[in-house]
Order: C-alpha cells, then sequence, then structure tokens
C-alpha cells in the first residue's frame, strides 16, 4: 500500500499523520487538542454533570468536532497537494539536472536544483548528501557537515552511511 493511502487512512485520528509524517510537535499538539476537547466532552456530557454549567457540554463537543474536522482537511489537503510522493517526477528530473550541473563544475547551479529537491521534500536523503558535496567543493565544511548529519538522520540514509562517515572525518582532518 502506498505511503500517501497509510496517511490517508490515519487522518481519522488527529495528529497521526504528522507524528507519521515526521511533524511530531504539529502533530502531538492536534492530537492534545483533540483528546483534551473529547475529554472534556464527555466528562461535561456525563461525568461530571453538575461540575459545569450548563451549555459547556456543548461547547467541548463542537470544539472536539471542529479540532476533527480542521485536522481531516488539513491532512487530506496536504496529502493530496504537497506529499513529496506527489512531486516524485520533478524531484528525479531536478536530481538528474543538478547531479549533471555538478559534474560539469556549476555549483551554484547544482546547489539551487538540491535546495529546490529539499523544499518539495526534506527528508531526501540523496539530495541531501548532493547538498553536503556540494558543499565540500565550495570550500563550505560547515555546512557540508550539516548536510551529512542530516543525511544520515533520514530513513534512506543509511545506504549512503559509509560515504557520509568518509567525507565527514575528510573534513575533520586538519590539512582539509
Amino acid at each position: 500500500m502506498p505511503r500517501r493511502a497509510w496517511i490517508g487512512l490515519l487522518c481519522f485520528w488527529p495528529g497521526l499523520p504528522q507524528i507519521w509524517t515526521g511533524q511530531e510537535v504539529f502533530g502531538l499538539l492536534l492530537a492534545g487538542l483533540f483528546a483534551s476537547t473529547v475529554n472534556l466532552a464527555i466528562a461535561a456530557r456525563w461525568v461530571w454533570v453538575e461540575a459545569f454549567a450548563p451549555g459547556w457540554a456543548d461547547f467541548f463537543a463542537a470544539a472536539a468536532v471542529l479540532t476533527w474536522s480542521a485536522s481531516f482537511c488539513y491532512t487530506v489537503w496536504w496529502v493530496w497537494l504537497c506529499h513529496p510522493e506527489r512531486h516524485r517526477a520533478e524531484i528525479e528530473r531536478l536530481y538528474y539536472e543538478a547531479v549533471e550541473a555538478y559534474l560539469q563544475g556549476r555549483w551554484n547551479e547544482s546547489r539551487r536544483r538540491v535546495e529546490r529537491i529539499l523544499a518539495l521534500d526534506d527528508t531526501d536523503a540523496d539530495a541531501l548528501l548532493q547538498l553536503g558535496a556540494i558543499h565540500v567543493r565550495t570550500h563550505q565544511p560547515e555546512l557540508a557537515r550539516r548536510a551529512f548529519r542530516q543525511c544520515l538522520e533520514q530513513d534512506g540514509g543509511a545506504k549512503w552511511r559509509w560515504e557520509v562517515e568518509r567525507a565527514l572525518r575528510s573534513l575533520d582532518r586538519p590539512d582539509s
């Protein structure tokens, strides 16, 4: 089953799709807000009826429905328009152009293309590795280290572990 389909299934509980796609803070905020409003609605309606003034149970229920609706709409919008799989063809084209520019020594052009890829999918380990290599070539070791470390943090970064560790060691040598 494609990743977008899983995200679509998860959107029935606010916050889960965001947590699953790496937006942990936003997902936890959504999940916490939804859980709080649902719990308050249940408590005000059936548990502590006398503790809340009349009308609060309806307010909490409306807040829970509104939170769920907003989260559902946001997730559907994100999956439909913003998910990296939707931009896969453009990402592949940009990556090919970035590698071609890199091999021809046009570092800035290659960097712009890689940064465009990362704007579409900030978890692309291949693009992060390429960005680190560009920064090495343009004598920006701190930016290279940051890109290489981000590459290792991504799901696809494991395939580049040897290359990244070798590049990091060469950046840490005093003669570089």
